[in-house]
């Protein structure tokens, strides 16, 4: 059976989602009001249909919200006010509380989900891509049946909203936050001439930040990164734990604000960057 199914919007991840549920024979919407050409482009890649907002919110039975986090509301009222009464598949990184307002206020049903892994690529299976999904029993097994086939994993958690999003904020928690504290231990390695001899006393650890050659890439997604970061703070503190260490962290992702996703950083660019401005050019060996 082919379903329609609305992507709102197609960044790097949601395009290559979009791509997979076309793979599995869904006819997959996006509105490229308001989008950049870089959007336009990967939608095009990714073979999917433009349309109104308005003609996408009529034809879809699924939507799904695959935005950066600071724009998950506004994103979310858009489609309400078109009258939308499908299944909204709430897919950003965004923490429980926000997910259940946003549930609380749309008319149709709301599928809390989030999206674990690496952008789904057809070629390459050994790297998994996991769709994480809470919601009403009848909700999931429909969302479930549009990713069969396609290299997205689909995982059931518990009926209540929240499940998934709380995974994925503690998922940033373990994944970002560590990310962030190798950085800085390489920044501090580098000031200290050692920076070759600490990726030596790291080499083989299985943790992706372990090599420095990974930094510069995680630089150029700080500035979607420090958002998610002060949202999962907020999640912490809400959960009754510290928070001071996460919210740290988000301040320092502003160091790399200068970069983007169209940046080519170096590492010596990446890690000087980190040192606060009034310890600038006074940090090498």
């Amino acid at each position: 059976m082919t379903r329609t199914i609305g992507l709102l919007h197609p960044g790097q991840m949601g395009a290559a989602v979009g791509a997979q549920l076309r793979a599995g024979r869904s006819r997959t919407l996006w509105c490229p009001e308001g989008r950049s050409e870089a959007s336009l482009r990967r939608a095009e890649d990714a073979g999917l249909e433009s349309a109104s907002l308005a003609e996408l919110v009529e034809a879809s039975e699924v939507i799904i919200s695959l935005v950066p986090p600071t724009y998950a509301e506004a994103t979310a009222a858009a489609v309400e006010e078109e009258g939308f009464s499908g299944i909204y598949v709430e897919a950003n990184a965004i923490r429980s509380a926000r997910v259940e307002a946003i549930a609380a206020a749309m008319t149709g049903t709301v599928v809390d989900a989030c999206v674990i892994g690496a952008p789904p690529l057809d070629h390459d299976p050994a790297v998994p891509t996991r769709f994480f999904a809470s919601g009403p029993e009848e909700s999931l097994r429909l969302v479930g049946d549009i990713f069969s086939g396609t290299a997205v994993e689909f995982r059931e958690l518990a009926p209540q909203i929240g499940s998934a999003s709380g995974l994925k904020t503690a998922q940033a928690v373990v994944q970002k936050g560590s990310r962030m504290l190798a950085a800085l231990g390489h920044a501090l390695a580098a000031d200290h001439g050692v920076g070759q001899e600490l990726a030596d006393s790291v080499h083989g650890w299985s943790h992706p930040a372990a090599d420095p050659a990974q930094l510069p890439p995680l630089a150029r997604r700080a500035w979607r990164w420090e958002p998610e970061m002060h949202d999962t703070a907020r999640a912490l503190a809400d959960a009754g734990l510290p928070a001071e260490a996460i919210e740290a962290i988000a301040e320092t992702l502003k160091a790399w604000e200068v970069f983007t996703d169209h940046t080519a950083p170096d590492l010596d660019g990446v890690l000087s960057a980190l040192h606060r401005p009034e310890h600038a050019g006074s940090h090498s060996p």
